[in-house]
Parts: structure tokens; sequence; C-alpha cells
């Protein structure tokens, strides 16, 4: 069963892949925060979509990431580099 922090590891290595962020797994984490919050005020209900997207059958975190998915992760890294920027 692959913990959270192993998943994020391979979510960095394969943002970085496709995107060439040159991203780490601090904002990596931070945009997964973000995305379930998101999610969260999308849908009411960011655990259903955790559970559906990140999770494995056997309660332990994904290693693969759907398009969707990596280009939101990747938006949202984006995204909190620019408030970042202006803080």
């Amino acid at each position: 069963m692959r913990t959270f922090e192993q998943a994020v590891t391979e979510w960095t290595d394969d943002i970085n892949e496709w995107y060439r962020l040159g991203t780490g797994e601090c904002e990596v984490k931070i945009a997964f925060q973000m995305l379930k919050e998101s999610q969260d005020e999308l849908s009411g209900d960011a655990d259903e979509y955790v559970k559906t997207f990140f999770r494995e059958s056997d309660g332990g975190w994904s290693d693969w990431l759907d398009t969707a998915d990596r280009e939101r992760l990747a938006h949202l890294i984006e995204v909190h580099r620019q408030q970042q920027a202006c803080v």
C-alpha cells in the first residue's frame, strides 16, 4: 500500500516530465490541497473525488495521474507561484 508521500514523489516526477516546471514535492502537496478545496467548492464532496481519482482500492494512494488531474495540479502550481510572487 503506497503512502501519500510516495504518491507525491511519483506525481512530482510525472508533472516535471510533462510540463518541465521544476516543481518540488512541497509545491505538489500545496497544489493537491488547492485542488481538494476547489473540488469541495464545486461539488461539496472533495473526499469522494479524491477517493475516486487518487486512491487505490486497498486504501493506498495511486502513483498514476490522469491527464485532467495532472493538468490541474500543474496549473495550480503555477497559480500558487504567482500568488507567492505578489506577496
